[in-house]
């Protein structure tokens, strides 16, 4: 059975984590289109080596704002842990 990700306050998270755990439709979207494929999932062979890099043109592409966006979110769960519907069951 997978860990549970502990809820852990204080715990500081990077721009990329928190955009893979709230905009995971749009980082699978990106290594589909790295890969030259209609679409990507966990179950699409490398998809795991192009995720970090999927999230680097994502973030390289979004205003400041929705960067903003994102750092407030990561600043809310280094505050208050991670919420329930990203936590692995």
């Amino acid at each position: 059975m997978p860990k549970k990700i502990p809820l852990i306050p204080g715990q500081k998270y990077r721009l990329g984590d928190v955009l893979w755990w709230t905009w995971q439709k749009d980082v699978f979207a990106e290594i589909a289109a790295m890969m030259g494929l209609p679409s990507a999932d966990s179950n699409t062979p490398g998809w795991f080596t192009l995720c970090r890099t999927a999230e680097k043109n994502l973030l390289d592409g979004m205003t400041e704002e929705e960067k903003n966006i994102l750092r407030g979110e990561a600043e809310r769960m280094a505050r208050e842990g991670l919420p329930k519907d990203i936590q692995r069951k």
